[in-house]
């Protein structure tokens, strides 16, 4: 952790507790949520999302059979319960009793049923399918007992059935076509309308299931792109919460006193990483994408993006989670560039492509620079998300800067990228190795925890040693809100909404 950041959050952490303490929250207001994005949402429908965004904001107007505490820790939610049988093939759930959806009717076990049916439906075009084909049956015991019957075990199975993205609705808020562009749900907010590329509005659900809670009238979710006007909307007012603050500006703003706003800087998730295709010439060569590895000087490339607020990291976990891996980041050897570069067949260097979309450019200049020096000579390209998706998709590039984020079950993490059939498996340049497939199907079936920790130690070993991707640098996770905002948090991937926490325990004073 960076001098600037340790000195920072000591302060910040003291300041808070001490408000928090004193706090009591007030009921009823209007609190306006500025996202660093041109859209504040690609679509409404809970079981389609698309990015964290989307799920950040539908989690104010759905929810799960099981939700995260700020911790990331499992817990109870829809579900007050569940049982696993002895050879981890049955999950069953024992709902919360008089639980409403926004339609006044109440949720009962069909309706889980129906949910997770939808979901396994090819048409729907769930991210979280492909997760879930494990399930071989669902049971309606009674209406408030429902039992999960899965084809074997599966170690992660509650991690994917967490927040919005498995959403319990009720049938009849799905369109005929089998769309949804008005959600229902149980959560703390009900969805009024989304005016595209302007904003998102949700108010107060009256008869939420958990009493006291949201303390807010309305929440109105704005894109704000530019990192100019996001900031000075935050001053001037118009809006009440930004995240994303500049990171340019967060050695000066740390130390304002005066700034008329509080500042929130933590470790964060959010990770850059450079993608090669795998699947073509030049980078289907593994001493290629190696001598890139060592060509890299994370820590300048951290510097220059976040100021010194963010980490060199090469995995997700900290080093205090149980999954942390053993092995330490690459550090930049020029000597052994060399060295690969000759036993890869490029003794002169290599000409290749580097294609950034607009946001990541910074990143991509950085890399495009350090490459330069070690005699790889990449020509940069900028292009459209729109644009640049398909491109990845058919494996026509040669390197990609792009982003990705935290994942609580390794499966998630590892099984999304480094599969040959993972729904992700694109950001790893379309990587393919069986006996990496053959480890992460034993990793979904072991359950005890130790063991299952080995099995993905091997897997990140293997993916060090072949380098589909890089970790570059991760970024610092930040928010700011007005000084009469109070009782805002969030969990350490930026969640808004989970237990005991987010914007429903969010008022204005």
């Amino acid at each position: 952790m960076t001098h600037y950041l340790r000195r920072f959050l000591i302060s910040f952490f003291l300041i808070f507790w001490a408000t928090l303490i004193m706090a009591t929250p007030k009921m009823g207001g209007e609190l306006i949520y500025g996202i660093a994005s041109g859209t504040v949402t690609v679509g409404v429908d809970p079981h389609v999302i698309q990015g964290d965004r989307t799920g950040w904001i539908l989690s104010q107007v759905c929810e799960g059979l099981v939700n995260y505490d700020q911790s990331m820790n499992i817990v109870p939610w829809l579900a007050k319960s569940w049982q696993i049988s002895d050879d981890g093939k049955q999950y069953l759930f024992i709902l919360q009793e008089k639980v409403t959806f926004h339609n006044g009717r109440e949720m009962k076990a069909a309706d889980v049923k129906y949910s997770f049916e939808r979901i396994l439906d090819p048409a729907t075009a769930s991210r979280r399918r492909q997760n879930l084909e494990i399930i071989d049956s669902i049971e309606v015991l009674d209406d408030y007992t429902v039992r999960f019957n899965l084809k074997t075990s599966f170690s992660p199975f509650l991690t994917y059935l967490a927040g919005a993205y498995g959403a319990i609705i009720p049938k009849e808020s799905v369109d005929a076509d089998g769309k949804i562009t008005h959600p229902v749900g149980t959560g703390p907010f009900i969805f009024v309308e989304w005016d595209k590329n302007v904003q998102l509005t949700v108010q107060k659900n009256p008869a939420y299931w958990i009493k006291g809670v949201p303390y807010l009238d309305k929440i109105i979710f704005k894109p704000l792109p530019d990192e100019a006007v996001r900031l000075t909307a935050l001053r001037t007012g118009a809006v009440d919460i930004i995240h994303s603050v500049p990171e340019k500006l967060l050695p000066k703003l740390s130390k304002t006193k005066d700034r008329k706003f509080d500042l929130s800087i933590e470790p964060g998730v959010a990770w850059r990483m450079l993608i090669f295709n795998t699947r073509k010439p030049p980078f289907d060569n593994i001493k290629l994408r190696q001598a890139v590895n060592y060509a890299l000087d994370r820590e300048e490339l951290m510097l220059a993006n976040t100021w010194g607020f963010g980490a060199v990291k090469n995995q997700i976990w900290p080093e205090k989670s149980f999954w942390f891996m053993g092995n330490p980041p690459v550090n930049q050897d020029l000597a052994k560039v060399k060295q690969l570069l000759t036993e890869a067949g490029y003794p002169n260097g290599i000409d290749v492509s580097l294609e950034v979309k607009p946001g990541f450019l910074p990143v991509a200049e950085v890399v495009q620079n350090q490459l330069k020096k070690a005699n790889i000579r990449a020509k940069l390209g900028v292009i459209d998300w729109a644009s640049l998706k398909p491109k990845m998709l058919d494996y026509n590039y040669d390197m990609v800067v792009s982003g990705a984020g935290w994942y609580s079950d390794p499966d998630a993490r590892y099984g999304r990228f480094y599969a040959s059939d993972g729904p992700a498996n694109y950001f790893s340049g379309g990587y393919a190795n069986q006996q990496v497939d053959d480890l992460i199907a034993k990793g979904r079936v072991e359950v005890v925890p130790a063991k299952r920790k080995a099995i993905y130690q091997e897997i990140f070993n293997i993916i060090d040693e072949e380098v589909p991707h890089l970790m570059l640098f991760h970024l610092p996770m930040t928010h700011a809100q007005r000084k009469n905002v109070k009782g805002f948090s969030v969990t350490k991937q930026g969640d808004l909404a989970f237990s005991g926490g987010g914007l429903p325990y969010t008022w204005k004073e």
